[in-house]
């Protein structure tokens, strides 16, 4: 009996051992496969994500760039109708440095070339191909339609490449930039990044094609290799389908595979069952009540695992979203800006040209009515006065913003430059019968080195609002206070205080932001662009100075600005304080006129004869050259040089002046009268030789006192 029981129990621990096996195998099995299938789906969603993440990033990087070509074809197209030798190679040298291209190509409205200039490789196969396009061609046709492609080339590297229609004439311009290998590598993602930190021990072989070939995988062998030429590929090609998970096998080895495709690319996943081996021979050894431990250990953790990585990407998706929220509104407030700008520009700039072309009209009506004329020519003047000053602080303010600005550092005399302002104020406050007086002027030393230029244009901007915001009749008191920090250093600290309107506790907190003004009204009762306030801060600033107000809305505002300047030590001459010029004389003079613009040259020339002096004239810097060569000594005078001419501009032709072996060529002086004005156009000027700097347009009495002072007609009293 004990036999038979013990047979018996010996059959059900065998038996009950065979199930326990059996439950363990069927368990392990199963939990392995499901493992393995979530594994392989988890991954291939995130390499899926991924990709297209990078593609999106790419495609939006390449729309970037070709949107930058199309830009800078356009500006090229417009520098070819604003300048008549664009055409040439040197032009075409200058602008493909200046747009950082490649090559320009020129076509005509046969598409012929008609001109080119190539800084690098010229790429004549591919070029010539794309330019066979007729969405290429049909530019020329449509004045605002444009053409731009990305040419991927063979070596990796790619061509961005634009054209636009001419502006000069019908034709095409064509624009490209080559971007090499190793460049077009760092510019672009690549989903190989994402796929370096999977182990094939650990995760499998992951693999991603394009169809034919395999462009991205873990496992470096098959990295550029043919679809066709991998066994295991192929046989999930043929055996599993888009977003199935299976098991196949490929010669005596098995594989856990899925499979996945995107818009224009497949990814593959698959793993050898080595692990579902390791874990049959390691579960069958234990006992079934630890085996449901482990397993139920495993499966606690597995759950921790997911929610961290659920709490994880939930985290990164609200980032993601707020970082587009935020993009999205930046976007918003650009286009905004952008618009609002040029809303003003339309404005600012229709307002004053429609008041000159009406008072032209009037004055055509009234022929006869000399008082009426007179009329019509101030009107004129103030128009053209106001786009004038327009056209400055938009500039300034675009360099401001560029941080293109250039301070000038040279030596200055501090009351020679208020004098020129207090001239040219107190000339505007007479008009409005407004009292300036200058408290104080307590400034020891005079001679002072920094960037006159930018403090003459602070003072004037505080001085102009001044007078323009101003009650009829008003006052402004002006005060300048030296403090000395040091033997070489000191500070400026000038005072303004008037008796206009204010401004309010709202306004005074928006005065420094462009085109602010306090009414809507304002612009057509006070003049002015609101860009005033926004350039004086931020040259203040960048000389290092600070600026403050105080205002009270109906009673005035005081404004205070402290500027730092070195003492100029070096400087001794005779203290001009006290001098006063009383006449200035230009005639008899025998000034040199070169100039390429007929209507500028007419304008010179009236002034210059008006105030009795002789005109030799120069349409170009090769003529004025050749005139000044053949010239007799004391024949010219004086040269006015005009910078930007064809043939020869005027900064070459100063240095050829200056380099020829004229008995007088060092001494003559040479001003340049030129439409360029910022403080680097008269830093060449000076480099090129010439002796000052007159910004277009002209000021006949400035020109006139100019050219005295350097002839020795300027007569001085004390």
């Amino acid at each position: 009996m004990r036999d038979k029981a013990d047979k018996r129990l010996w059959t059900l621990s065998i038996v009950g051992c065979v199930i326990v096996v059996l439950t363990v195998l069927f368990v392990s099995v199963k939990i392995e496969t499901n493992n393995t299938k979530n594994r392989i789906r988890s991954t291939m969603e995130y390499i899926k994500d991924q990709y297209s993440m990078y593609n999106s990033f790419n495609e939006a990087v390449e729309a970037r760039s070709l949107v930058r070509m199309v830009e800078k074809v356009q500006q090229t197209a417009r520098n070819f109708k604003i300048d008549r030798q664009a055409l040439e190679k040197e032009y075409l040298k200058q602008y493909a440095r200046e747009q950082r291209l490649t090559g320009i190509i020129v076509l005509n409205d046969k598409n012929k070339q008609i001109a080119q200039y190539h800084t690098g490789p010229r790429f004549k196969k591919v070029l010539g191909y794309v330019m066979e396009k007729e969405t290429l061609r049909d530019v020329k046709n449509y004045p605002q339609k444009s053409y731009m492609a990305r040419i991927e080339l063979k070596n990796g590297g790619y061509i961005d490449l634009a054209s636009y229609g001419r502006k000069d004439a019908k034709g095409t311009v064509i624009g490209y930039q080559y971007v090499k290998t190793e460049y077009a590598k760092n510019n672009n993602l690549t989903i190989q990044n994402v796929l370096a930190g999977y182990k094939r021990e650990n995760d499998g072989t992951i693999v991603i094609t394009n169809g034919n070939d395999i462009i991205a995988s873990n496992d470096e062998k098959l990295i550029d290799t043919k679809v066709e030429e991998d066994s295991i590929i192929n046989e999930i090609r043929q055996s599993v389908k888009v977003g199935q998970f299976a098991i196949i096998r490929n010669g005596i080895k098995q594989y856990f595979t899925s499979l996945d495709k995107g818009r224009n690319y497949y990814i593959y996943v698959y793993a050898e069952d080595r692990n579902l081996v390791k874990t049959l021979t390691s579960n069958i050894g234990i006992a079934v009540i630890l085996y449901g431990i482990f397993v139920a250990i495993l499966m606690t953790i597995k759950a921790r695992s997911n929610q961290q990585y659920e709490r994880i990407q939930k985290q990164r998706e609200e980032e993601y979203k707020k970082e587009l929220e935020k993009s999205a509104k930046e976007a918003k407030k650009a286009n905004i800006a952008k618009t609002e700008f040029l809303q003003r520009m339309s404005h600012d700039i229709r307002t004053p040209i429609n008041g000159i072309r009406g008072m032209v009209e009037v004055g055509d009506y009234y022929k006869s009515d000399i008082e009426k004329q007179s009329e019509c020519r101030k009107k004129i003047w103030e128009a053209s006065g106001f786009l004038l000053e327009l056209i400055n602080e938009v500039l300034d303010m675009g360099k401001l913003e560029s941080e293109e600005v250039i301070l000038e550092r040279r030596s200055f005399n501090f009351f020679q430059l208020f004098q020129e302002i207090r001239t040219v104020i107190e000339k505007q406050a007479r008009e409005r019968g407004i009292n300036i007086v200058v408290h104080k002027y307590n400034v020891i030393h005079e001679d002072l080195i920094g960037s006159p230029v930018h403090v003459k244009r602070v003072v004037m901007n505080i001085l102009t609002n001044a007078i323009k915001y101003n009650k009829n009749n008003g006052k402004i008191c002006i005060e300048f206070n030296e403090i000395q920090k040091n033997y070489n250093t000191i500070i400026i600290r000038f005072k303004c205080e008037d008796t206009g309107i204010g401004m309010s506790e709202s306004f005074q907190k928006t005065i420094y932001e462009p085109f602010a003004q306090e009414k809507a009204w304002a612009r057509t009762v006070y003049g002015g662009t609101g860009l005033g306030m926004p350039i004086t801060k931020s040259l203040v600033e960048k000389m290092g100075g600070t600026i403050s107000f105080e205002s009270e809305q109906g009673v005035g505002t005081t404004f205070y600005i402290e500027l730092p300047f070195q003492i100029d030590h070096n400087i001794k001459h005779e203290e001009l304080k006290t001098k006063e010029i009383k006449k200035a004389s230009i005639k008899g003079v025998n000034v040199l006129l070169v100039e390429d613009n007929e209507l500028n040259m007419e304008i010179a020339e009236f002034v210059l004869e008006s105030a009795g002096a002789n005109v030799i004239k120069a349409f170009n810097g090769k003529e004025a050259l050749e005139i000044f060569k053949e010239s007799k000594l004391g024949e010219i005078d004086i040269i006015l040089m005009d910078v930007m001419m064809p043939v020869m501009d005027g900064l070459e032709a100063a240095r050829y002046i200056r380099w020829s072996n004229k008995e007088n060529a060092r001494d003559i002086p040479i001003i340049a009268m030129t439409a360029n004005a910022f403080t680097e156009d008269r830093r060449r000027v000076l480099e090129a030789g010439m002796n000052e700097h007159l910004a277009k347009p002209l000021e006949s009495e400035v020109l006139i006192k100019t050219i005295a002072n350097y002839c020795g007609k300027v007569d001085h009293f004390k």
